[in-house]
């Protein structure tokens, strides 16, 4: 397991952070958003910016200077748009951290100076992957800086996922069953969120129900929903909700009574009948792992169920692009 807390102690013994930064692409920029998120709610002086890849080259934020960290991730190593943004955060004078699921040489382990091997995959603890390590990057950099008086429940919240996501995952099936029994023949569907849970539906529609299941899809954030698309709404459009366990359960809540009058294809993934409730104020923060995980088990369902495989591509590293 990678050692985050003596890299942050490493990087501030050599310089003032008074910045992080987060960038990537697909996977790699939703799975950012919680940290992004929790920082953005707990920080009182440090600064923090969430772009995506490409973005960052061309347009990159002020904030990122050589008091900055800067997060970079790609799963096999060599998404180029991440690697050249690690290129332009070097250039800048910024401590360049990178993730990636490939050991060895590859554009990420070059341009960083610092980076983690993450694991996936069935057996394999929660705070081993991606997503885990990104939010411990957060709290720990906040707690060094700042002494954030959360970073104990955080910590102990890390360690309770470990046992909360396997056992959610099977507990959940017969709702990813119905699900997909329910969905397989919608072309289109819209996922609803909030907080870091919002992140979670994003991932869901563009990596899943556009790019491997070719359903035409959107994302709306649950705050946003009642400011022009619930207009879409009839008793059969297709609607998927992941339900906060924080402080925006509120915003689900309301879109959930709304749905529940006029809509009768409506599915709501609750984290807290699966567990979440146990990492108490701070459970709003892992909102985003608990429903990707989850999601992870009816998405295999949806594709069995549509015959359509996740590895299905028309155009992905089949052309130039």
């Amino acid at each position: 397991m990678f050692d985050i807390k003596k890299m942050i102690e490493e990087i501030t013994e050599k310089k003032e952070i008074k910045n992080i930064s987060f960038t990537g692409v697909g996977g790699s920029l939703a799975c950012y958003y919680a940290a992004n998120y929790y920082l953005q709610r707990e920080a009182k002086h440090l600064t923090t910016s969430f772009v995506s890849s490409n973005e960052f080259v061309h347009d990159t934020p002020a904030c990122v200077t050589e008091n900055s960290i800067v997060v970079i991730a790609s799963r096999g190593g060599n998404t180029k748009e991440t690697v050249e943004a690690g290129r332009v955060a070097k250039k800048l004078g910024a401590t360049v951290v990178g993730l990636t699921h490939e050991e060895g040489i590859n554009g990420i382990s070059t341009i960083s100076d610092y980076t983690i091997v993450f694991e996936d995959g069935e057996g394999i603890p929660f705070e081993v992957g991606k997503s885990a390590y990104i939010m411990k990057i957060a709290y720990e950099l906040l707690y060094k800086l700042e002494k954030n008086d959360k970073y104990e429940a955080m910590v102990q919240a890390m360690a309770k996922m470990n046992d909360i996501i396997p056992k959610a995952q099977k507990d959940i099936i017969p709702e990813a069953i119905q699900f997909s029994i329910n969905y397989k023949d919608d072309h289109v569907i819209y996922t609803l969120g909030s907080g870091t849970a919002w992140s979670a539906a994003q991932q869901q529609t563009i990596c899943i129900f556009m790019e491997m299941q070719w359903i035409n899809a959107a994302v709306i954030h649950s705050g946003e929903f009642f400011h022009g698309p619930f207009e879409i709404t009839d008793p059969d459009t297709a609607f998927l909700l992941l339900k906060s366990s924080g402080k925006t359960k509120a915003l689900d809540e309301r879109a959930i009574q709304f749905l529940s009058q006029y809509n009768h294809h409506l599915t709501v993934i609750d984290p807290e009948k699966y567990g979440l409730n146990e990492l108490n104020e701070v459970s709003g923060y892992f909102d985003y792992d608990f429903h990707t995980a989850m999601l992870s088990v009816f998405n295999k369902l949806l594709a069995d169920m549509r015959n359509h495989p996740l590895s299905k591509r028309k155009y992905m590293w089949k052309y130039n692009y």
